[in-house]
């Protein structure tokens, strides 16, 4: 999949599920503002591309998803809230999260 049709394709709001050589082919073509180790769950990264920002993460079973966001801020924000998930997942709250939600507190 080009880089042009994953754009396309997170207009809506819709979570693009990519493997591992797109990835690659991105992570080439796009901007990375912010890269972290989750230590749960590989990388979550901001990715800034034509223009668009994009969170790229991991699944626990290593399932590259994309999205986009709407600013820079709201994806600090979506990777910073992630980020504490995973604190509280590491710390053994049971909790569990739901990747193909649209919107985090969904």
């Amino acid at each position: 999949m080009e880089t042009a049709t994953i754009i396309r394709k997170t207009e809506h709001g819709d979570i693009v599920e990519i493997d591992p050589e797109e990835l690659g082919v991105l992570l080439d073509g796009a901007e990375t503002l912010r890269a972290d180790d989750t230590s749960l769950a590989g990388w979550i990264r901001i990715l800034s591309l034509d223009g668009q920002i994009l969170a790229q993460e991991e699944t626990p079973d290593r399932v590259i998803l994309i999205r986009r966001l709407d600013s820079v801020q709201a994806a600090e924000d979506f990777v910073d809230r992630r980020l504490a998930d995973y604190e509280r997942m590491w710390n053994g709250c049971g909790c569990k999260i739901d990747y193909r939600a649209r919107h985090h507190d969904d």
